[in-house]
């Protein structure tokens, strides 16, 4: 598949057109028509991230879009916000208290490593920078879409769900 890039989705063009222009960027992606999709959002002290999805989510999206739909609203309405302070969604670094999440990402990291090291751009020694992330929607039940992000040139992945 292609991973090379295209244009980004932004918020506004969710606003409009709901996930249906992303939704058709995944599918031809997944069909190898189209190159990954991005999406771009302003965030801490307006720097702009850009992030995407590993192929299993984007394969998610297609098979279980109400899911991925909530977990890519979060990210691309509130962005990211650094550190958590409690009660508010969005995309945020993991806690050192998070020590489950943290273990079970970089089960996920070392699992995607290629697909990693190409969308974020990394060379191959590159994986120990990167801050682990989520993205916070506040269920209950301990589920956080979690990924990988290259601060150097403001790149996440996100990668699967995992439990606290």
């Amino acid at each position: 598949m292609k991973r090379n890039r295209e244009y980004y989705h932004t918020v506004e063009e969710y606003v409009n057109g709901g996930l249906t222009p992303l939704l058709e960027h995944i599918s031809q992606y997944l069909e190898g028509k189209r190159i990954i999709p991005i999406s771009k959002k302003t965030s801490l002290n307006s720097n702009p991230i850009f992030f995407t999805f590993s192929n299993s989510l984007l394969e998610r999206f297609v098979q279980e879009n109400s899911v991925m739909e909530k977990q890519y609203e979060i990210a691309i309405k509130y962005g990211f916000k650094g550190f958590s302070k409690g009660e508010k969604n969005g995309i945020f670094y993991q806690n050192k208290t998070d020590k489950r999440l943290i273990a079970k990402t970089d089960n996920i990291i070392i699992s995607k490593k290629q697909e990693i090291l190409e969308d974020l751009e990394l060379n191959k020694d590159g994986l120990d920078a990167l801050k682990k992330v989520k993205i916070v929607s506040h269920n209950p039940s301990g589920e956080r879409v979690v990924g990988a992000y290259n601060t150097n040139n403001h790149k996440m992945i996100f990668l699967d769900f995992a439990h606290y």
